[in-house]
């Protein structure tokens, strides 16, 4: 009896790591999650009646017809999609090409973006995409194996048994609009090869950790350690579960992190909605994450709450990047989407982020129900004053099935089609589609917008320096500024023909010092306030350079932590200890005080030059710079250490010596004892 071939296909993109600062590579591939859970219901459902496959595609380096040929190859007779805003375009027309070369294989498609309210909804899915045999709605996991049944049996018997789904009216048209949610964690299989039984289930060399993409482009797997949102936003689909939030058992979370955490993976993304809702759990979690990981960045979605010094200083040591979904801080506005999360929040807990420079960014959505042009404004004003690593804004997008999109009218909304978006001509690369204002917006807001985020995406965490300064010098706030930089840029992109990426383009440091200059010029700065403007704006190029280098101290940090953990630190550390190289930091001359450099919005044309040596040090796991005295040791050691290979402490001993042996005291047993403390607190160890 042949076995049934059911193929699942999720169709990812390589996402730029706006947030340098926090992610080793320049870009990511994420792995969503759920055709693995999918996959598991399938095998336990069906057994071996059926063999179950998931495959990971790349828009971003596979075309179409490459695509194709992969499943193609697998020769399927059901292929299931996953299908999300950003991936429904390709996920559709791959499904018409399947149809169209396999005729007697079946299709699912599955995820937010095919979710439909009523048969109205279902009917006209269908008559646009003739080739997908049937739609499932909310977490598929259990409804797909009755489905699956019927589709590779015609038996009508397995219809009565599914919830939350809408088969094509050639097939009979039955439908059920309800969403089917898990309401606890007993029944969500575990998708990581823990303990590998048999030849059906996923197994450690077929667990997706192997996708094509960019030489450059890390591997994020996204990670939940439980489901459900506390917060019951109109504008999420997340957020409206019908049940609880819940928490899988802390062993099973300590199994698979460790198992994730051993494999050297770039990136877990936790999706949990509010990761710190449990402080207990989440500082449980924290301890493991800080025990295992050695090179893998982390990230977690966080109201901040429940924030205290135990926590701040956990996710301290973890590294981690944190999103604080801040979203606009009009309290009308917030009252509007249901959103219970208070802009004040940060007055309690600013003492401890002072005492705990965590890494964490705050979104903000732009064209939410009763807010204005202006009111986001001042809610861009507002969050700048957290001094948050990142400002993340969104336009706001219509989620099918969210309150929002069911009761549009009401809320005052208005939707643009992509179509009418290309005539704007906007120029940050977010995903702009589905796109809705609340109607005391126009379309052509988007356009000012676009200028706000081309700048936040591009020169916030680059040019964090000059910017807050900026920004504290202009009395109209930051998001003036932001905009008029925004423009200004965009200017220059289209005279050059060049487009805005995460990389520093070619040439254009010097042109956004001119635009900068440019608009202190226009406030009326003077000339000595212009001339230390440009030694606060060396200060960000320093910093770019030593976080674009080609290693990452990020990567070898954890390494130096283990070492400290479980070796006895010795006067003097033995040879066969490597140093990496990588010293984030270069010695420069500032031509002003750096106290009077950072106050120069206050200082403008009092401010007096001097000169000194400064050490300029980027650290990976903070946001911003450290700007220090150089000591004449640090600066020849810094001097002599090379940038893109290991040494060890005899050869770097060797070195200084070799080049400073006349010098008073270099051959001492106390300038080799400061060489060595130099190399084990500045520099980033590990064992050879």
């Amino acid at each position: 009896m042949k076995r049934l071939k059911v193929l699942l296909v999720y169709i990812g993109n390589e996402q730029g790591a706006w947030g340098s600062i926090a992610f080793p590579r320049p870009s990511h591939y994420y792995i969503m999650p759920g055709i693995l859970y999918c996959a598991a219901s399938l095998r336990k459902g069906l057994g071996p009646e059926a063999e179950i496959a998931t495959i990971y595609l790349n828009r971003t380096v596979q075309t179409h017809e490459e695509m194709l040929k992969l499943i193609l190859n697998q020769n399927p007779d059901l292929v299931g999609f996953s299908v999300y805003l950003w991936n429904r375009r390709e996920s559709l027309a791959l499904s018409q090409s399947i149809s169209q070369a396999l005729p007697g294989c079946s299709i699912i498609c599955g995820g937010p973006e095919v979710g439909c309210n009523d048969t109205t909804e279902a009917l006209r899915f269908f008559e646009t995409h003739p080739d997908v045999d049937c739609l499932a709605f909310g977490e598929a996991e259990e409804s797909l194996v009755p489905i699956v049944r019927f589709l590779s049996t015609d038996d009508l018997q397995h219809v009565s048994k599914i919830n939350g789904f809408a088969l094509n009216p050639r097939l009979g048209a039955a439908a059920d609009f309800s969403r089917v949610f898990h309401t606890d964690s007993i029944s969500i299989p575990s998708i990581y090869p823990l303990k590998p039984a048999g030849p059906a289930p996923e197994n450690e060399n077929g667990f997706p950790l192997v996708i094509t993409r960019s030489a450059n482009c890390g591997l994020a797997m996204v990670y939940e350690t439980g489901r459900g949102c506390p917060y019951r936003c109109i504008y999420c689909l997340f957020s409206h579960r019908n049940h609880k939030p819940f928490r899988f058992d802390i062993e099973r979370v300590a199994g698979e992190l460790r198992w994730l955490l051993s494999k050297g993976i770039d990136c877990i993304h936790f999706a949990d909605a509010v990761f710190d809702q449990d402080a207990l759990f989440a500082k449980e979690v924290l301890r493991l994450c800080n025990e295992h990981n050695r090179c893998t960045s982390l990230f977690f979605y966080c109201s901040f709450t429940k924030l205290d010094d135990e926590m701040a200083t956990l996710f301290e040591k973890s590294q981690a990047q944190i999103c604080v979904g801040v979203q606009t801080t009009s309290k009308p506005v917030l009252q509007k989407i249901h959103r219970a999360l208070s802009p004040h929040l940060f007055d309690r807990i600013r003492d401890i982020l002072l005492r705990h420079p965590l890494n964490f960014y705050v979104d903000l959505i732009f064209g939410l129900p009763l807010d204005t042009f202006a009111g986001f404004s001042e809610s861009v004003n507002a969050v700048r004053q957290l001094r948050p690593s990142f400002v993340m804004v969104f336009p706001l997008t219509m989620i099918r099935g969210t309150p929002l999109e069911q009761h549009a009218g009401e809320y005052g909304m208005q939707c643009y089609p992509d179509a009418a978006l290309p005539r704007e001509k906007l120029m940050c690369d977010i995903e702009y589609s589905n796109i809705a204002l609340y109607k005391g917006f126009a379309i052509t807001d988007l356009v000012a917008f676009d200028d706000v985020a081309l700048t936040l995406f591009y020169f916030y965490h680059r040019f964090n320096r000059s910017l807050s300064y900026l920004a504290a010098r202009d009395p109209r706030g930051a998001c003036d500024v932001y905009q008029r930089i925004g423009a200004m840029t965009k200017n220059y992109l289209r005279r050059t023909g060049l487009r805005p990426t995460n990389s520093l383009l070619p040439g254009f440091d010097e042109e956004i010092k001119r635009m900068f200059i440019a608009i202190l010029e226009q406030a009326g700065a003077g000339p000595r306030e212009l001339a230390a403007a440009a030694e606060l704006y060396k200060m960000d190029i320093f910093r770019i350079l030593m976080l674009e280098a080609p290693q990452r101290e990020k990567l070898f940090r954890a390494y130096r932590d283990r070492r400290d953990a479980e070796e006895p630190r010795s006067p003097l550390i033995s040879d066969d200890i490597k140093i990496v190289l990588i010293a984030h930091a270069k010695v420069v001359n500032v031509f002003y005080s750096l106290s009077d450099l950072l106050t120069l919005d206050t200082l403008k044309e009092d401010i007096e030059p001097g000169k000194e040596q400064v050490l300029v040090s980027a650290p990976f796991g903070h946001w911003d710079a450290e700007l220090l005295p150089v000591s004449s040791l640090q600066k020849r050691l810094l001097e002599i250490i090379p940038s893109d290979r290991p040494i060890t402490v005899r050869q770097l001993k060797q070195m200084a010596l070799r080049g400073q042996r006349g010098e008073d005291g270099w051959g001492s047993e106390a300038i080799e004892r400061e060489i060595v403390g130099f190399a084990e607190r500045d520099l980033v160890g590990i064992y050879a």
